[in-house]
């Protein structure tokens, strides 16, 4: 048995990236979301975010841990072949949305705005393809597009947004009347229409592409 040892790392419980095989991230936070840190008081000791390589075990940080900074977890971009991350800055109360690839010790900060226009920063994530950051309000069942492009969308009830793709937007509903059953909804990314709607659900794969599952 071949084991590797990571020194350091008795806190950080590796998960893999979804839509890719290669990557893993551990985060150590004191706690889970970013609209929890002001209960520090200014005293938030900064989100670690470590990228770790399989098969290799090399382990990445490119993102240097900041006092009252919260990092949220990566969101894999197979097009690109980048990470994307949020980083809430609590010091300057600015969002910045940000690509990294770890391997070459790369990032590039995509878009930056100040905590208002996220409102209460829950639900606050980047979703691709391409990195697009939203506001989902799962109580109300909406969506606001906050970059590269603003726009606000209403949609159905137990109905969430997955990832855009080819000036689509992919959507997920659930059901239960009485039996539990999902809607996979494709809707147009600039006006919002529906453009089809069919049972099932989707999953996308490490290689890029997208597997409809159904009856």
């Amino acid at each position: 048995m071949n084991i590797k040892t990571f020194k350091g790392f008795e806190d950080i419980y590796p998960e893999r990236v979804d839509e890719t095989d290669r990557w893993y991230y551990g985060q150590w936070t004191p706690c889970s979301e970013a609209y929890e840190v002001p209960d520090f008081k200014n005293e938030y000791p900064g989100t670690r975010l470590y990228f770790i390589e399989y098969p290799s075990g090399k382990v990445f940080e490119p993102i240097k841990q900041n006092k009252n900074v919260f990092l949220e977890r990566p969101v894999y971009d197979h097009k690109d072949n980048s990470f994307g991350i949020i980083r809430y800055d609590f010091n300057d109360e600015i969002i910045q949305a940000l690509t990294v690839r770890p391997e070459c010790s790369s990032m590039k900060v995509l878009t930056e705005m100040a905590f208002a226009k996220a409102g209460d920063m829950v639900n606050v994530r980047l979703v691709t393809t391409p990195f697009t950051l939203v506001k989902h309000d799962v109580h109300n069942d909406t969506v606001d597009f906050l970059w590269p492009k603003e726009m606000h969308i209403q949609f159905e009830e137990n109905e969430g947004l997955y990832f855009l793709d080819d000036r689509k937007l992919y959507t997920s509903k659930w059901i239960e009347d009485p039996n539990y059953r999902e809607e996979i909804i494709i809707r147009d990314a600039d006006t919002g229409e529906i453009l089809e709607r069919s049972s099932g659900y989707l999953r996308r794969m490490p290689d890029g592409s997208v597997w409809k599952m159904t009856r």
